[in-house]
């Protein structure tokens, strides 16, 4: 566990303010997931049901009453009689509410629609179906009414008893209705409103309104006992809360430590409710009512605290080291972690074994519980060494800005400054004034009765730092008591002595007591008849009925409950109102925006986040401006604090007690970056100044803006823009040394310069550059990306290498670093570069291969192979060239894998070999790329472990990268049919690479190639000066016998490699594979009669690619366009690589034969005397002679040797 949080903390620690946002972001979302739960929780669903029942009414003597169901049913019956029956259907149409301010619906097309288009299911239409006012039904028309336009007008229908069902049931499978422009979407209106539609706090008010009726409820039903444990809980939940705040102010907190506990600790809660709900653990708002004291108890925050302590007590937290620096906050508390990071994991450890013990209990209830505390204890764990860490972090530097600013504040001379002479002064930020104010402070008595008041009421501030480092070697008795507790609480349930949280308290009673009975739950209303849509439709039928009869008439009416219909305007119709409103989408979008503002709890969020940076960063600016914050710090050199310009001098008095102890240490503020040692700064030339007055005591400058001070530097300064560079010879002149500023000014400049940094580093010359590389202000190996500028960034690196070695040569060497693309090489071929390494390049042949015509390029320092190279190419060129053949194609990788049985293992190689099994790995294996065609897997058992070597063909690319790209999706796959099985490594060298293996002699990888020729007899005893038979004879007695009798593996041959490897360096392939790659068989055998020379290479396994790695080098690049092989072919991938191998396998031949010719010739060495052994090339002896008796006698007398060179002199020269 440890393993896992210690580099998690380790980055929060340097990182806490992404740390900090980034964890408030994920509880925020986390918020929403407890919303949508809140929302959606049966707990909170209404206790009736949210729909409406028919109401029932009958037209007697000009007045409609109310009456039963019963009595339009025999209505309904009787038809035909003097009573008449029919049904009412009011159709409510609404606007959504972003077209409800623009404009007003108008229901009349609509209506006119679905009484003449839509018929019901059993095909009628609705004229046939619709109540009459009348006898006479084919005279009048049916009952409708349309209601006046608005935001939501009505359509009334009237239908003879039976026939609405069977309309409405046709409108809602119709469901969506086209009619002048405007969608019609049926039962999508206005509605009741569950808890999760409500919007702003409204659903809080009914969650909390909800949640304590419930609660109360549920109280005046239990027993009084579970009701004193809970009391008891809560009481003790709130003295957990207090001893937290006063522990935090023991601690020198009297507000954030304990805010940044209290915080971490609701999130941390905030990530456990979505968890448990993930796991299906049961949470039930009464029981987490009931339990959530129990559950804070169980957590507590003695953890934090005693991380707190531990950080608190660090001896650099405020204080700086011995060389005078401030230790980075995030290496303190990181130190205060390992102090006491495995003493917390332990307790974290105990506490939740002890709970998993009550998860396995089965006890109702309890089981849950333990389940959530388990869960919660997980998660505070986390937060506490993600989320606290950072928090601590940014209360060390807080704390260090507001100490710097006491100390400033103290007395005007506790800051040291500088003469114009260039004398420290002595101050407060020196390591023994710092100690004596320190003390001073930790001693002071409160100064006043309210101080002391306090202090004895919620205890002294910071009471327990004064124990320093001492403080924490006694371990609180809270967390074993905690964990005593918690033992007990969990074997009194599971003995069943105590039922605070069993079946008997909240969920049972939850179950034996509903709120509401089965006789007591309220039905549902019926539709209000003196509403006054459905007044004034009744009131309309009357006078209808009255105005056709002529007499009254006695109805009984079945009022429906209404459907709503909900009315939007489609695309066209949005388009052309969009254009009437030009500040309409902007009035949308700030609406969106203040309905999500509005949530009560994001609201608290936002103004809590902006309230707490706007403090953070008032307070560090103000330190700033104060001249004692981070730029205080930034101004302190190795002879103290200098508050100058450039162009400013203020003398001090000399201190003679400050010459006594020397002067004052460096002490400089780090939070992220980790601490270097400053190295002894060069002498710096001080500006010449006019002569001041010497005041009486240290006058500190008024502080200089950033922009004056650097537009002062740039005029005053020369351009310090280095020369190109030119490798230092003894012939080369003496350089001028150019002024350099000081490490505080180009500090200043780097961090206060214009942004981006490579602008600020321009206005600084090399020198200064490495004094801020020097001092660990900027990486070595980040120096391309800090400067932007690469020349100067190798330049300024072989500066560095150069002065920290043991020889201090590299920076005046012969190594070159002009002329060169260095954007090729970064993040592709090098790291850390100084320059670059040139090979003579040299061309043999031209060589005919397959019909044409090839130099062969080849990048070496050993002489002659370049010209034995070409005596072969001339060779074989004689008998016609040389013919190749590609035998086979394929990269290779072999990953070994563990399982727990060789049983396993076994079936594992049995589904890889099936058919099944060989076509789901193949499938995700070409499914990274489409030059990665799986061709073979080869497997092999060692033990439990087994080996899978995969071939594929890779395109025009070596294909490394591509191949284990490709076998890890292969291993993805394999792991779901065995998930017990454990990937070792990605390369079990079953592939092999880089190294001698017989199974790549056998199998082959990378390109196979077989290469012959025919050389006439008559050209081998012209050019190469040997005969057929003398030939053969050495190759089989060299190449076959003689590597037989080694235990040759692919090494029967006479130099494959040598050719190999300098065609490889030329062409940017990797010199390291030329292991493998160079595996060759050479054999020649006399044909013709024994007239001519048959010759053949045998080359399995030539790893070679024209893409990627090396070849992307411009000089490469050119190598390999000189070939016609450059990049990827066009309309055949992989043919450039194959041809390139080719040629390889052709040189190696004709290396081949003019070496085993100069063997049997017996021309070698003096070939290589002559070609690789020059005088010119031979370098003096390393060791003088032994003098002979004369010149002892002359060095004694001072004179030199006879004959013995003068010393080297730069001076002389």
């Amino acid at each position: 566990m440890r393993a896992l949080l210690r580099p998690l903390s380790k980055h929060t620690a340097f990182s806490p303010i992404e740390t900090i946002v980034t964890v408030f972001v994920l509880a925020t979302l986390a918020y929403f997931h407890i919303l949508s739960g809140i929302k959606h929780s049966s707990f909170f669903e209404a206790t009736q049901p949210p729909t409406l029942r028919p109401a029932y009414a009958r037209l007697t003597n000009g007045e409609w009453v109310a009456v039963t169901k019963h009595d339009w049913a025999e209505a309904w019956k009787q038809s035909g009689s003097d009573v008449e029956a029919l049904e009412l259907q009011q159709l409510v149409f609404s606007l959504d509410d972003k077209a409800r301010t623009a404009a007003q619906l108008d229901a009349s097309a609509v209506a006119q629609h679905l009484v003449s288009e839509l018929p019901s299911l059993s095909g009628k239409t609705y004229p046939s179906i619709c109540h009459h006012s009348g006898p006479n039904v084919s005279s009048i028309s049916c009952f409708t009414t349309v209601s006046e336009a608005g935001a939501s007008p009505s359509l009334t229908l009237s239908f003879q008893p039976g026939h609405r069902d069977d309309w409405m049931a046709a409108l809602r499978r119709e469901n969506t209705i086209f009619v002048d422009g405007m969608k019609y979407e049926v039962d999508a209106g206005k509605r009741h409103i569950s808890i999760g539609e409500m919007k702003s706090s409204k659903w809080v008010a009914y969650a909390l309104s909800a949640l304590v009726l419930r609660f109360w409820e549920l109280a005046k039903k239990a027993d009084s006992l579970d009701i004193l444990v809970v009391l008891t809980g809560y009481i003790l939940m709130h003295v957990t809360f207090m001893r937290l705040f006063l522990s935090s102010r023991a601690l020198g907190s009297n507000f954030w430590l304990s805010t940044g506990i209290f915080s971490s600790a609701i999130i941390s809660f905030l990530f456990t409710l979505p968890f448990c709900r993930s796991l299906d653990i049961p949470l039930d708002p009464i029981a987490l009512t009931e339990a959530l004291p129990f559950l804070v108890c169980t957590v507590g925050f003695d953890k934090p605290l005693r991380l707190a302590r531990a950080v608190m007590a660090h001896p650099h937290m405020i204080k700086p080291q011995e060389n005078g620096r401030m230790k980075p906050a995030g290496e303190v508390i990181l130190e205060a972690l390992d102090r006491v990071g495995n003493v917390i994991l332990r307790d974290y450890a105990l506490e939740i074994a002890v709970l998993f013990v009550g998860v396995n209990s089965r006890v109702g209830g309890l089981k849950e519980f333990c389940a959530v505390a388990a869960v919660a204890l997980a998660m505070d764990c986390v937060m506490t060494f993600t989320l606290y860490t950072s928090v601590l972090t940014v209360m060390v530097e807080v704390r260090r800005i507001k100490k710097v600013r006491e100390m400033t504040r103290s007395r005007s001379s506790s800051i040291t400054a500088v003469t114009a002479n260039g004398t420290a002064v002595r101050g407060a930020l020196s390591r023994t004034a710092s100690k004596t104010n320190l003390a001073a402070a930790q001693t002071e008595e409160p100064k006043n009765l309210r101080e002391r008041v306090s202090n004895s009421v919620i205890g002294e501030k910071g009471s327990l730092l004064k124990d320093g480092p001492r403080m924490d070697e006694v371990e609180n008795p809270m967390a074993r008591l905690k964990l005593l507790l918690i033992a007990s609480f969990l074997t009194l349930h599971i003995l069943n002595f105590c039922t605070t949280l069993t079946p008997a308290t909240a969920n049972a009673r939850h179950q034996r007591h509903p709120l509401r009975s089965a006789q007591e739950i309220v039905p549902a209303p019926r539709v209000d008849i003196t509403s006054p849509a459905i007044a004034s439709v009744l009131a309309n039928l009357a006078v209808s009925e009255q105005a056709q009869t002529g007499e009254p008439v006695e109805l009984v009416v079945k009022v429906a409950p209404p459907v709503y219909v909900h009315a939007t305007a489609t695309i066209t119709a949005i388009h052309h109102s969009s254009k009437a409103g030009t500040g309409e989408a902007i009035e949308n979008f700030m609406s969106s925006w203040s309905s999500l503002v509005g949530d009560p709890v994001i609201s608290k969020w936002i103004v809590a986040l902006l309230a707490i940076s706007v403090a953070l960063n008032g307070y560090l600016l103000k330190g700033i401006a104060a001249g004692s914050g981070l730029a205080a710090m930034r101004a302190v050199r190795t002879q103290g604090v200098r508050f100058r310009s450039r162009a400013r001098s203020i003398k001090i008095s000399e201190d003679p007690e400050e010459e006594e102890h020397g002067p004052a240490p460096v002490m400089i503020m780090a939070s992220a970056a980790p601490a270097v040692a400053a190295p002894e700064p060069a002498p710096i030339r001080e500006l010449e100044t006019a002569p001041v007055v010497q005041p009486p005591s240290s006058v500190l400058s008024r502080p200089l803006n950033l922009e004056t001070i650097d537009r002062k530097l740039q005029e005053r300064l020369p351009i310090r823009s280095p020369a190109p560079f030119e490798p230092r010879t003894p012939e080369t002149p003496e350089v001028p040394q150019m002024e350099m500023r000081s490490l505080a000014e180009c500090v200043d400049v780097f961090e206060n310069g214009p942004r981006p940094v490579s602008v600020a580093l321009r206005l600084l010359n090399d020198e200064e550059v490495i004094l801020l590389a020097q001092t660990g202000k900027i990486a070595p190996y980040a120096l391309e990306k800090m400067l932007d500028d690469l020349d100067r960034a190798v330049k300024i690196r072989r500066a560095l290498i150069s002065r920290a070695s043991r020889t201090k040569t590299l920076e005046s060497s012969l190594i070159p670093m002009k002329d060169y693309d260095y954007s090729r090489v970064m993040g592709a071929c090098c790291e850390n570069v100084v320059g670059y390494m040139p090979l003579p390049l040299g061309i043999a042949g031209p060589l005919k291969i397959d019909g044409l015509m090839y130099p062969i390029p080849m990048a070496t320092a050993e002489g002659t192979l370049v010209a034995s190279t070409s005596r072969g190419c001339k060779a074989l060129n004689s008998g016609g060239g040389v013919t190749t053949v590609l035998t086979y194609d394929g990269m290779t990788r072999g990953p070994a894998i563990d399982f727990p049985s060789i049983v396993r293992a076994a079936e594992a190689m049995a589904f890889i070999e099936s058919e099944e099994g060989y076509t789901a790995v193949r499938d995700a294996f070409e499914s990274t790329s489409r030059f990665a065609k799986l061709l073979k897997i080869k497997c092999a058992l060692a033990g439990r472990t087994l080996f899978v070597r995969f071939a594929t063909r890779t395109g025009d690319a070596m294909g490394m990268n591509m191949i284990s790209k490709a076998t890890e999706a292969a291993l993805a796959v394999l792991t779901q049919a065995f998930p017990e099985m454990v990937v070792l490594c990605l390369s079990g060298n079953y592939c092999t690479d880089k190294k001698p293996a017989a199974i790549n002699w056998i199998e082959g990888r990378g390109k196979s190639i077989v290469a012959e020729a025919v050389i006439p007899g008559r050209i081998v005893k012209s050019v190469l000066k040997t005969t057929v038979e003398a030939l053969c004879n050495v190759n089989v007695k060299k190449n076959l016998v003689g590597s037989a009798m080694a235990g040759s593996v692919g090494g029967f041959n006479a130099h494959a490699a040598n050719i190999l490897t300098a065609i490889f360096l030329a062409t940017g392939q990797d010199p390291a594979q030329n292991v493998e790659s160079s595996n060759c068989m050479t054999l020649m055998e006399p044909t013709n009669n024994g007239e001519d020379l048959l010759v053949t290479v045998s080359m399995p396994c030539i790893e070679v690619g024209t893409v990627g790695g090396g070849t992307i080098l411009a000089p490469q690049q050119a190598v390999l366009e000189l070939l016609g092989v450059k990049g990827a072919h066009p309309t055949n991938p992989g043919q450039n690589a194959q041809q390139l191998a080719r040629i390889i396998a052709a040189a190696v031949m004709a290396g081949e034969l003019s070496l085993l010719s100069a063997l049997a010739a017996g021309h070698l060495v003096r070939a290589h005397l002559a070609h690789n052994r020059s005088q010119l090339n031979t370098p003096m002896p390393s060791r003088p002679q032994t003098p002979g008796l004369e010149e002892q006698q002359a060095h004694q007398l001072g004179a030199p040797p006879a004959g013995e060179p003068k010393p080297y002199s730069v001076e002389a020269k």
